[in-house]
């Protein structure tokens, strides 16, 4: 799962790492009120939060704040429930809610990203993509397949700017 993610982003291996303490999923899936998928799981054993390409944030849990990945959490799906009360999100609803929509990264212009939940767990989930132009776009598969893809160039960026992101794009973290 992840070796597609590091291959397609060399600028993400350089941010690898093996001894991070566990994160807590026990709390955080009790709090957030789901399991994650895998994929994801595995993606914040190796590494902590970043930025690809100075755009697009991919918030991971960290141990020891994993409050703050709940509260983060929270806030962008409060926000999603605000859209949603005003008839603003496509039909597209929150979790717990079937269906409903799990936050994974925004971007520096106002673009959020979300699992829709559903089918037979959470590696069923999808990617959806909510553009600041009011844009909702579907990727059909998991979050480290659609980052290797957009990077790769086999994704299209649909709901984002054109040219995200460039040849060699820049990885970031704390």
């Amino acid at each position: 799962m992840l070796d597609e993610l590091e291959e397609a982003l060399p600028a993400l291996r350089a941010h690898r790492r093996s001894d991070l303490p566990p994160v807590d999923w026990a709390f955080i899936e009790r709090e957030v009120g789901c399991a994650f998928p895998a994929d994801f799981v595995e993606l914040s054993t190796y590494y902590p939060p970043f930025v690809l390409d100075e755009f697009l944030s991919v918030h991971v849990p960290e141990a020891g704040r994993e409050r703050n990945f709940v509260s983060g959490i929270r806030q962008m799906t409060g926000t999603l429930t605000s859209l949603r009360d005003d008839g603003m999100s496509h039909g597209h609803v929150p979790s717990p809610e079937p269906g409903g929509l799990v936050p994974w990264g925004d971007s520096c212009d106002g673009d959020d990203f979300y699992w829709r939940t559903g089918g037979d767990g959470p590696d069923d989930w999808t990617v959806l993509v909510a553009g600041r132009n009011d844009d909702w776009c579907e990727f059909r598969g998991s979050l480290t397949q659609y980052l290797a893809g957009l990077v790769k160039g086999t994704v299209a960026p649909d709901g984002l700017p054109p040219d995200f992101p460039v040849d060699n794009p820049t990885v970031e973290t704390n």
